[in-house]
């Protein structure tokens, strides 16, 4: 589910621009559920292209990740590259109201930018793996070549698993943000955790 996005890359030197635009509500069982920060990816690395991509092609795509699933990323990055000073990460409660998940949303947005404009942080196996491909042991992202048929299987192999997690068209998904509804919102990993405070008021 790739878009042929018209702009230039905006940090041309590593080839890949991320932000987190919009947050979206996933409802549970019994009053639990969770919250999921949508990131779009505008790349022309050759990891996340095809075969029949050429180099110059600029492609977008969006994967949707839990707090739990970005805070791993942050802890990898920051313990595989301790020099690098990371944008704070937003604090882990258990429970969140809307004003929560908008600063959050905010902070992975500066955070997700903060990555991409960093050439080690941009190509690193831990934040390739994050977006989804499977090229991180087969591709130097730096220009060394590699073996054109091993590239091809690679590469095809990350666009088989973008098909597969069937990525909602970003243009409709973009102009109609969906909203938070007001209320606490559980946001970890358990969906059918029971929140006693619905329970009581139900």
């Amino acid at each position: 589910a790739y878009i042929f996005f018209p702009r230039q890359i905006q940090n041309t030197h590593t080839g890949l621009d991320l932000s987190v635009p919009e947050y979206q509500e996933i409802r549970g069982k019994m009053m639990s559920g969770h919250v999921e920060y949508h990131i779009v990816v505008v790349t022309r690395l050759a990891a996340f292209k095809s075969a029949k991509h050429k180099p110059e092609d600029v492609v977008q795509f969006m994967v949707s990740k839990k707090y739990s699933e970005i805070e791993e990323l942050y802890q990898r990055l920051a313990a595989r590259y301790p020099h690098v000073s990371l944008p704070v990460l937003p604090r882990k409660v258990l429970f969140v109201g809307e004003s929560d998940i908008c600063e959050r949303r905010a902070m992975f947005n500066d955070i997700m930018k903060f990555i991409s404009k960093d050439e080690d942080l941009a190509t690193s196996p831990e934040l390739l793996e994050f977006l989804g491909t499977k090229s991180t042991s087969a591709i130097d992202f730096k220009g060394k070549n590699v073996p054109d048929d091993e590239k091809e299987d690679k590469e095809t192999d990350a666009l088989d698993f973008f098909k597969e997690e069937k990525t909602p068209d970003l243009i409709s998904q973009l102009s109609s943000v969906q909203n938070i509804k007001p209320g606490e919102k559980n946001e970890e990993e358990e969906e059918d955790v029971l929140d006693p405070l619905g329970i009581i008021r139900y």
